[in-house]
């Protein structure tokens, strides 16, 4: 069977499918400097953030702390990091029943409302001056993660990313870059970025993120697509009937 097409049926599925090509995502910056920080925090531009363990106190000596900081406050106790982040306590110790516990670091928190889908996603890189060591039963592992409704996700280690740490060209020793996305569907969420030292107080590590950005997918009210779709059509099928 045959459907006989008119310019303005025509008209109308392009429309239509021009329409669905022509709703891209609306993407925003994050600006860090809105969210709460602890510790060492530095929010250089929007989508970007710079958080170090150094608690200044000659962490990597003989080179000087002022090489490893990004702001003017040190970084602080895992229990206050913890504390001030609105995460459970020993939340941030990787294996507390063997001693494997966080020193220090620093973090960024944010609570979120979302009406609709949402993604969040960022750049990380993981930068450190730790050795990848596991001596007599304690774990020197710094980690940099996210925390989303208080769930705890490691992103990054000086063991865990062993095989992919590589010489780094800041004034750090070695770094691994990475990224993250998660899509939340409606509700209220808190988001947690932050980096912490594990084992010991001496050595820096840090989380710098970029590019980090929420975005949502347009979407017209109906009124609005029906009215640009019929809009386009009677368009092309004027088109049609003057080149006839």
């Amino acid at each position: 069977m045959f459907i006989k097409s008119s310019p303005l049926t025509v008209g109308l599925i392009f429309g239509l499918s021009t329409l669905a090509l022509a709703s891209p995502s609306q993407a925003a910056l994050i600006n860090f400097s809105t969210w709460n920080q602890a510790g060492d925090v530095s929010t250089p531009s929007l989508g970007m953030a710079d958080l170090s363990t150094n608690f200044r106190q000659n962490d990597d000596f003989p080179a000087p702390d002022s090489n490893f900081y990004f702001s003017n406050n040190p970084a602080i106790d895992s229990p206050t990091l913890e504390s001030t982040l609105v995460l459970p306590a020993q939340s941030l110790d990787p294996d507390i029943i063997n001693f494997v516990t966080a020193f220090e670091g620093s973090g960024l928190r944010q609570q979120y409302t979302f009406t609709e889908d949402k993604t969040l996603s960022l750049n990380w890189t993981f930068l450190t001056n730790d050795l990848t060591r596991n001596i007599s039963g304690f774990n020197f592992d710094d980690y940099i993660f996210i925390a989303i409704d208080n769930q705890v996700q490691t992103l990054a280690s000086t063991n865990s990313s062993v095989s992919n740490l590589i010489p780094s060209s800041t004034n750090f020793s070695r770094e691994v870059s990475g990224n993250y996305t998660r899509t939340f569907s409606p509700g209220n969420y808190s988001i947690v970025l932050g980096v912490v030292d594990v084992g010991s107080f001496d050595s820096t590590s840090a989380l710098r993120i970029s590019n980090a950005q929420l975005s949502s997918q347009a979407v017209p009210e109906p009124s609005t697509v029906l009215g640009t779709v019929v809009a386009m059509g009677l368009s092309i099928s004027a088109r049609f009937r003057k080149h006839k």
